[in-house]
């Protein structure tokens, strides 16, 4: 039971209280009502004198209170006012507030009101510590009250506020210095700042709220952030420094929260993976209009404005279901001047170990993207005088302008775009004019490109690729070339320097599971013969090592053609071949099996000239034949019956082996006629950077050996 003692009217109630209070919304502070509560019952008496009321406890909706005594008495100065509470708890607080004492010296009346202008509130116990603050009362009556409190200190801060209730409703202005985030910790729900995360750094806030009841209407708060750090325990979320701040205005509109946020970040590296942003010359601006609705959880956005320059410049607009943390439907445009950043904060992180992670971009950018269900469903994007390299030497494209577009639809959308020149690996290529369309998940040519190169020309007459957004990329071309210039070749890959035209009809090509598969023969037509290359398969074409396994075999070739190309030294006669089991590993030999040698019904001239027995004699020997230095050194030229060269590599061991000869060498020329010339060797193993060693000493004209 409590007891309420006037004077000498005493009255006695029930133990429980309840009459719905609903002023508060500042956690904490409704316990200061309580003894404003008491004040309100009707009294029989117009002023009060030495008054003592106590009850065991009081009770709402939102709080509870134990152990209060609230004491009146008259002095010379007016009223001296004491509420005491052992225990308060409410539903927005941590925890329990214990050992209340406010005290008012001076409290005036007024009919039935009572001002308190310089009050003193004190906490033993609670979640913030123990409190001691200056409050101001006005207590007009039940339905007019203002608070006024100084001096709180929470997370190492100071924390002040004005609160005016009335009939209509109540209003709170907040005002937070130098508050410490950790200290914050435990005041905000674990999603927002997580346990486990290190956290420093310091806020100071100002809000202005407004509401009916216990119900927030209207929320207008800026927080001001600096020195802020954190991490979490894997290292995926830190921030370093960072300083900006925070403004949202909201209120609250048909069942909606409908407002807007402003976001400044001016200072401070953030990561989050995988992305890593550094604030320093160029702030980071992110503005949001839109609504919230309670019942469904779902954020509509009407506008989004983000800038973060030189790196990007975005707009749009979403709808966002914040129960599932899903987008439903966003449209979004953006604009670079500078791709070069775009590509270093946003692309690179998210194609670190694929072909187009190490570029050098630069050039401008624009265009929108779609989004539905979290799912892209339109791309269209301008590009304007773009350069890429890549820095593994792989590609280069200059000039890149035109329009790209991209949609998840079975409508394909068309793309044309432009490039001024270009290379892939050392060779160069001229304008190139495509136009493509995009399929939901794949591309393909909408007229044949043409691609000048070497003075001459390639022609891809289709392309046909799958699965190159979702899955393992796929895609099938064929090409022929076109008068392809073999001096321009060499001179590309600083090869000696060779002459005539290359042609022929490329086979058609398969990319699948990061291997090109060619079907059928290569054919090429080059110095008066034909190269026919078979089983020809690329490993990562494109990637950091890539893998070529080939066979191939020549008919019909003219020696004098291909020594004068080589300028290895004058060898008239016919040549054929063949290598099997080559493969090539990041475009080096480590294993294949080769012959060349004269064709047995070879009807050309058999001559070979005094150079090129001095190279080939280096090649099997190691030692130049020096015919100079012997009588044979007065011929220029000798007749020959057969060239033979086998060579073989499994590893780092060569061996290399032609004619047979009875003493067991074997003849890489066989003579004919006199003076009668044999170049013989007999070392049939040779480490394999030991014969590179030797073709790189033959006497060839402006040849390197790699």
């Amino acid at each position: 039971m409590g007891k309420f003692q006037f004077g000498k009217v005493r009255l006695q109630i029930g133990s429980r209280l309840r009459r719905p209070v609903g002023l508060f919304a500042f956690k904490g502070l409704a316990y200061l009502m309580l003894g404003l509560y008491l004040l309100s019952i009707p009294r029989s008496v117009v002023s009060l004198s030495d008054v003592s009321l106590q009850t065991h406890k009081l009770t709402s909706d939102a709080w509870s209170a134990k152990g209060l005594h609230l004491s009146l008495n008259q002095t010379a100065r007016g009223l001296s006012l004491q509420l005491t509470v052992s225990e308060f708890n409410h539903q927005a607080l941590a925890g329990s507030v214990k050992g209340i004492d406010f005290r008012c010296a001076e409290m005036q009346q007024v009919d039935h009101s009572f001002f308190c202008q310089k009050g003193r509130l004190s906490i033993a116990e609670s979640p913030y510590g123990a409190q001691q603050a200056d409050v101001g009362l006005k207590y007009i009556d039940s339905e007019h009250i203002e608070i006024k409190l100084d001096g709180l200190l929470i997370a190492e801060g100071g924390i002040s506020f004005v609160l005016n209730m009335t009939k209509a409703g109540w209003q709170l202005n907040l005002d937070g210095a130098q508050l410490s985030i950790d200290g914050l910790r435990a005041l905000l729900p674990s999603e927002i700042l997580p346990q486990a995360w290190d956290v420093s750094g310091w806020l100071s806030i100002k809000a202005k709220l407004s509401g009916v009841t216990s119900s927030l209407q209207q929320a207008e708060v800026s927080v001001e952030i600096k020195q802020l750090n954190y991490a979490d325990e894997e290292g995926l979320q830190v921030a370093e420094n960072g300083s900006g701040s925070l403004h949202v205005e909201a209120e609250q509109s048909d069942l909606k929260w409908v407002g807007s946020a402003h976001l400044l970040l001016n200072q401070g590296q953030y990561y989050s993976d995988p992305y890593y942003i550094e604030v320093t010359e160029s702030p980071l601006h992110l503005t949001l209009k839109g609504d919230w609705s309670a019942a469904q959880n779902q954020l509509q956005l009407e506008q989004v404005d983000l800038q973060l320059r030189p790196v990007i410049e975005l707009k749009g607009s979403g709808q966002l279901d914040l129960t599932e943390f899903a987008i439903q439907h966003a449209e979004v445009q953006f604009e670079t001047a500078h791709l070069d950043e775009l590509y270093k904060t946003i692309i690179q992180p998210l194609v670190i170990g694929s072909m187009a992670d190490e570029l050098e971009i630069t050039g401008a950018l624009q265009g929108e993207i779609e989004l539905v269900e979290g799912e892209v469903a339109l791309i269209r994007t301008q590009l304007k005088s773009i350069d890429v390299e890549d820095l593994r030497g792989v590609f280069a494209l200059n000039g890149l302008q035109g329009s790209l577009a991209w949609s998840n639809s079975e409508k394909a959308q068309a793309s044309r775009f432009k490039v001024e020149s270009g290379h892939l690996y050392q060779i160069p290529h001229g304008p190139l004019a495509v136009r493509l369309q995009a399929l939901p998940n794949g591309i393909s040519l909408l007229k044949p490109l043409d691609i000048p190169l070497l003075g001459g020309h390639i022609i891809i007459d289709r392309l046909e690729a799958n699965h190159i957004f979702h899955g393992s990329p796929e895609w099938e071309t064929g090409a022929e070339v076109i008068n392809l210039s073999l001096e321009e070749l060499s001179t590309a890959f600083d090869w000696p320097t060779m002459s005539g035209k290359l042609n022929g009809k490329l086979p058609t090509m398969h990319y699948q599971d990061e291997s090109l598969d060619f079907d059928g023969a290569l054919k090429v037509d080059v110095f008066g013969g034909q190269i026919e290359v078979e089983q020809l398969r690329i490993k990562q074409p494109l990637g950091r090592v890539p893998e070529l396994f080939a066979a191939a075999e020549m008919k019909g070739l003219d020696l004098e053609q291909v020594t004068r190309t080589f300028s290895f030294g004058h060898i008239e006669g016919g040549l054929e071949g063949w290598i099997n089991g080559l493969h090539l590993l990041n475009w080096e030999p480590v294993a294949f099996q080769a012959q060349f040698n004269s064709p047995a019904d070879d009807d050309l001239p058999h001559r070979i000239s005094q150079r090129a027995v001095d190279n080939l004699t280096s090649i099997g020997s190691g030692m130049g034949g020096s015919l100079q230095n012997t009588f044979l050194g007065i011929f220029k030229e000798f007749r020959y019956n057969r060239i033979e060269l086998q060579a073989s590599l499994n590893g780092d061991l060569a061996e290399l082996g032609g004619i047979d000869h009875p003493d067991g060498g074997y003849y890489l020329v066989k003579g004919a006629g006199l003076p009668r010339i044999d170049v013989i060797a007999r070392n049939r193993r040779v480490a394999w950077k030991t014969l590179v060693e030797r073709l790189k000493n033959i006497r060839v004209e402006g040849m390197k050996v790699r």
